[in-house]
């Protein structure tokens, strides 16, 4: 007996499973920025680290989008205003809030700003993009959010932490990196228009280095410069092509594909990607629950993404692909 497979189903698994190997890798290269900026942030401050970031993502991608036109991008003014504001918070303000809240705090609290994410990207995608929730995915997202902040917090009575004055104002700012973190990520649906996530990148990293650009030129030091050693250039050059570029230009470009609910429950694979990362080069040392967290964070993406591949999703025949649309997600049939 000859099984005959359904053209239309073959055609909506593939940009769905192409999607999801984006977005693991995306959440791997996004977990080693922390790992990655506890190195740079020995040695260069975090407005000048931040700027050199920015400007090597803004270069790479310039040339990236230059070679692979996606054609005039001319955002209308209520575009601009969400390019900005998805500039303002998930590129300025989130910068700032992680570094000092890392430096306030520590390793954990770091760590459960990414635990938390999944939760925020979640609310962002049910409250402002209007994007439905199953019981299913709910659990998944749940049980990955679970796994992630489990790789931190049980490890917070094996550390010494600084005062408890410094600790509480660390982790609120690291809280409000949460929510731009979550916007970052999200409101590029927002736009009107379709924008390419390259294009998309090329745009938030532009802006973000020319908001970065005075407080970077108030702490500069040219005896500081010269004193930088090469394993920090080549650490910040890595995080602007790394994560500025490659993850955040997958990312985006998932969300064409998926719903933010489900993006939410892979961003928990970053504290996984982070733990692995400080064991490698932070020299930390790898406990039970690092591995039952990174167990559990992996089952709950596979929940979410066993029950997507369940539900047939509505898609658009006049939007191209690797285009960002307004409240949903769409690619062609």
């Amino acid at each position: 007996m000859q099984v005959r497979t359904n053209p239309r189903c073959a055609r909506g698994s593939d940009p769905m499973r192409a999607a999801y190997i984006k977005m693991t890798l995306a959440t791997v290269l996004l977990g080693s920025y922390l790992v990655v900026s506890k190195l740079i942030l020995r040695e260069v401050p975090v407005f000048t680290a931040t700027f050199i970031r920015l400007v090597t993502a803004s270069l790479v991608l310039a040339v990236y989008v230059a070679l692979k036109p996606p054609g005039r991008v001319r955002p209308g003014r209520r575009d601009r205003a969400v390019l900005f504001t998805q500039t303002l918070l998930g590129v300025f303000l989130f910068s700032v809030f992680a570094m000092y809240g890392v430096r306030l705090t520590g390793a954990i609290e770091a760590g459960v700003i990414l635990g938390m994410v999944p939760i925020s990207i979640s609310m962002v995608g049910l409250l402002l993009l209007r994007e439905s929730m199953s019981a299913r995915r709910g659990g998944g997202i749940a049980v990955a959010v679970l796994g992630a902040l489990s790789i931190n917090v049980m490890s917070v009575q094996a550390l010494d932490g600084p005062s408890g004055s410094h600790v509480a104002f660390g982790s609120l700012l690291l809280a409000c990196a949460v929510v731009c973190e979550a916007v970052f990520l999200t409101f590029g649906k927002l736009l009107s228009r379709p924008v390419p996530p390259a294009a998309l990148s090329l745009i938030l990293s532009t802006v973000g280095a020319v908001m970065f650009a005075v407080p970077a030129a108030v702490e500069f030091d040219w005896a500081m410069i010269t004193a930088i050693s090469g394993q920090a250039w080549a650490l910040m050059i890595y995080t602007g092509v790394a994560v500025n570029g490659v993850a955040v230009v997958l990312m985006y470009d998932s969300l064409d594909t998926v719903d933010t609910t489900v993006a939410a429950a892979f961003t928990a694979l970053t504290p996984v990607s982070g733990a692995v990362l400080s064991v490698l080069l932070l020299g930390e040392r790898l406990h039970l629950y690092h591995l039952t967290g990174m167990v559990l964070v992996v089952l709950g993406v596979f929940i979410v993404a066993k029950e997507t591949n369940r539900r047939p999703r509505r898609r658009s025949d006049h939007t191209e692909p690797g285009v960002l649309r307004s409240g949903v997600a769409e690619t062609t049939s």
